[in-house]
């Protein structure tokens, strides 16, 4: 009896003790901690400036998720630096770390996307220590303040979801700042000259009398400079309205613009599969139903490529198909003037497997049809088909391994092969399995890329550019400073593009452009300014930076080829 009285003495005393330690640790409802949110400002993707809803949307989400002692927001001028710094398009990884950098629990983030009659949002509200997506919104309206219930119906999710509030509990919200009033419109004539280039996202008239206002006599249109390596790029009118879209992507973005009213502005961004990486770009209809597809192709982390094809659905551009295992290329058809779509397949041991066919949408798949035979050297990505020697008979022309153009016969015998080098891109391939090899190699320190290196042609348009009924062929030639001594480096500094012509024996230049500084990656022919006439656009590479950093720099230039006036002789 004593010993079990003792026990009940040391268990109350021991009770108590656990007690009191609990209390000191366990938080009480009045002194729980507050959760803090970072709202990133909305993406905002219009031809129109709505600067104004990006700030209406911050505040909204702001006013409506603050609740007093329990949810606070980061203060966006304290977090100015670390949203200044934050990558375009913006991605969840990105998103979250810039929460985590300013201390927040959660961060919201998003984009609007204005597409002719129709607007679309879309949200995201993460927790910065998981990486969870708690909420998440994809919704479409009709006019500008659909955006408005958007916003309502997201936060409405956030505070019953996350934060445990009903929807018609009363937030007790900070006052929203007040506006700040307009300033006084600047005298054109008195702002900063690069000020009136690049300020209204638009571009510039190269060789111009008055590059800012005067257009009569403007050879060369650039856009601004984009924070990224261009790797190609397409034109085409995606969402069926009669005018043209440049769409142009890096190897991990995606980006459709339109050149109106002599600015070059955003209709929107397009992320990319952050395991993937974009080789190729096209735009054409190929299907048929009045808006151009965009036809990317890609490969994997190993090497394994993929292609994907987008189309805008009034909403959004949605992936309508994919097709592993393939790289697909669209070319222009000199004989009909369509766009034609080709394929070839990759393999595993080899980059191509298999030969070449033009492609058809067949119920609302592409299917392989026809096979275009070419020389054994020859594959999708960089070639071109139709009639070069004017005989009524179609040949193929393709890049070879060490960048020389060659022409053959339709049966594939070889016509003529250039004694120059022509094309040069960085981009390279190497097989899967050669990476597989080069994953193991690693682990020791050694270099894990092959000796050799496939490097990416160029693509070749074939058309009649001086309509005198004989096809003529346009490539760029960028020139490598290292001469092509080295299999696996390569150094561009300048390019320029050659029109070439059969006489017989052989293609000559008919005429080139003058240099451009810095390095060509892609072109392609279309009606950039809507103007009916057709115009030469590619994309010069001045800087390639790490990507982390952000110093990449690329532009695009505009240039019509038509013009003879504008063309240098050969000679």
């Amino acid at each position: 009896m004593t010993e079990t009285l003792n026990y009940l003495r040391r268990f109350r005393r021991g009770g108590l003790f656990l007690v009191l330690a609990l209390l000191m640790v366990w938080p009480s409802p009045g002194l729980a901690e507050v959760r803090r949110v970072l709202v990133v400002p909305f993406s905002i993707h219009s031809d129109q400036d709505m600067s104004f809803l990006q700030k209406g949307i911050t505040a909204m989400l702001s006013s409506r998720l603050t609740d007093l002692g329990k949810v606070a927001m980061i203060d966006q001028a304290a977090a100015e630096e670390t949203l200044q710094a934050l990558p375009k398009p913006l991605t969840r990884v990105a998103a979250v770390e810039a929460g985590r950098k300013v201390g927040a629990d959660y961060v919201a983030f998003g984009s609007l996307t204005v597409f002719g009659n129709s607007i679309s949002t879309d949200a995201r509200f993460v927790e910065t220590a998981t990486s969870t997506v708690m909420v998440t919104l994809n919704d479409t309206g009709q006019s500008k303040g659909d955006v408005i219930n958007h916003i309502n119906h997201f936060a409405g999710e956030v505070n019953t979801r996350v934060f445990g509030r009903s929807s018609g509990e009363t937030v007790s919200a900070a006052p929203a700042p007040a506006p700040a009033a307009s300033p006084a419109p600047a005298d054109p004539d008195q702002m900063n000259p690069e000020k009136k280039i690049w300020g209204s996202d638009g571009g510039m008239r190269i060789k111009a009398t008055n590059p800012d206002t005067d257009y009569s006599d403007a050879k060369l249109w650039r856009s601004r400079r984009f924070k990224m390596v261009i790797e190609g790029l397409g034109m085409g009118d995606v969402d069926g309205d009669g005018n043209t879209e440049v769409v142009f992507a890096s190897e991990k973005e995606a980006s459709v613009y339109r050149l109106k009213d002599n600015g070059f502005l955003k209709v929107t961004d397009i992320e990319l599969s952050p395991r993937l990486v974009c080789l190729t770009v096209d735009v054409a209809d190929i299907n048929g139903n009045g808006k151009a597809e965009i036809y990317l192709t890609l490969r994997s982390e190993n090497y394994f490529p993929r292609a994907a094809v987008l189309e805008w659905d009034g909403t959004a551009f949605q992936t309508i198909h994919t097709a592993p295992s393939w790289y697909l290329r669209v070319l222009h058809d000199p004989q009909s003037g369509r766009a034609r779509l080709y394929g070839q397949k990759g393999g595993t041991r080899s980059i191509f497997a298999g030969p070449v066919y033009s492609m058809a949408w067949i119920n609302g798949v592409i299917e392989p049809q026809d096979r275009i035979k070419l020389p054994k050297e020859g594959n999708v990505l960089g070639f071109a088909y139709g009639d070069m020697t004017h005989d009524g008979v179609e040949n193929s022309m393709i890049f070879t391994p060490k960048d020389e153009l060659r022409l053959s016969t339709a049966s594939g015998r070889e016509e003529w092969t250039s004694a120059e080098k022509y094309g040069g891109k960085y981009a390279y391939l190497i097989t899967a399995e050669e990476y597989r090899k080069g994953q193991k190699l690693s682990r020791t320190f050694i270099d894990p890329l092959p000796d050799q290196l496939f490097f990416i042609p160029q693509r070749i348009i074939m058309t009649d550019f001086d309509q005198d009924g004989r096809n003529e062929a346009l490539v760029v030639k960028n020139e490598d400073v290292t001469g092509g001594l080295m299999s696996r480096v390569r150094s561009y500094r300048e390019g320029r593009f050659e029109c070439l012509d059969w006489d017989n024996v052989g293609l000559r230049a008919l005429w080139r452009t003058r240099k451009f500084s810095g390095y060509i990656s892609d072109y392609n022919l279309g009606d950039i300014d809507n103007d009916g006439k057709t115009e030469l656009v590619f994309a010069v590479v001045k800087k390639i930076g790490d990507p982390m950093s952000g110093d990449s720099k690329s532009y695009l230039v505009s240039w019509d080829p038509y013009q003879q006036a504008d063309q240098a002789p050969a000679q």
